[in-house]
């Protein structure tokens, strides 16, 4: 029986080999490959697109534009994983309270410094987009965004995590400075030489005044 032949169990040892490879390939999830990048276009595309649109030119039009770009902002970047980056240790100590207020307001103290160093050159300059690379769910965009008339550039790299099916910025590194830990560096410092409510109460004058 079988002459001439495998046995079963012979024939089903060796097709276990390439099955088991084709399962782990359809769950590696190789769309993953190129979303971090897609993402990142498709963010600062549309930051370009507010800030171009002749529509939303003009003094008046300052504040529509900002809550454009502010809506965008809030849409694509992860301020909960931004907020624990730049608490270090001390996010552990939070109340789940202190914690939901603190994203809040901390969202709203880096948006005005990504809009200070990145955002508001989009619509003068060129973003070009180099390496990209994927660690399970983190990933890093490497751009650079290059003046047309002086050729000058400024690299600026995107840190993102993969949660709930999507891609969201939770840092950013201009020019080799990562932001995040920028002010990590500034909140420690605080909070050691005064409290966390004295670092509460100078980002709440910050975002009051509107200043980065």
């Amino acid at each position: 029986m079988f002459q001439g032949s495998k046995t079963p169990a012979r024939w089903m040892q060796q097709l276990a080999i390439p099955v088991a490879v084709l399962l782990l390939l359809s769950f590696a999830r190789p769309v993953l490959a190129a979303e971090p990048q897609e993402r990142m276009r498709e963010i600062l595309n549309a930051v370009a697109a507010v800030l171009k649109d002749p529509s939303l030119r003009g003094q008046d039009k300052q504040a529509e534009r900002q809550q454009r770009v502010r809506q965008i902002i809030l849409d694509t970047f992860d301020f909960e994983e931004m907020s624990k980056l730049a608490l270090g240790p001390y996010w552990d100590r939070l109340t789940p309270q202190q914690r939901t207020e603190f994203v809040s307001l901390f969202g709203n103290l880096f948006e005005r410094s990504y809009n200070n160093l990145v955002l508001r050159f989009l619509s003068e300059r060129q973003s070009t987009y180099g390496r990209e690379s994927i660690t399970q769910d983190r990933a890093v965009v490497q751009t650079t965004l290059v003046d047309p008339t002086t050729s000058g550039q400024l690299p600026i790299e995107y840190r993102l995590i993969h949660q709930d099916q999507r891609w969201a910025v939770y840092d950013v590194i201009v020019d080799g400075v990562s932001l995040a830990l920028n002010y990590q560096a500034q909140f420690d410092q605080i909070i050691r030489s005064a409290s966390y409510d004295t670092l509460l109460q100078r980002i709440k004058k910050k975002v009051e005044e509107g200043s980065p």
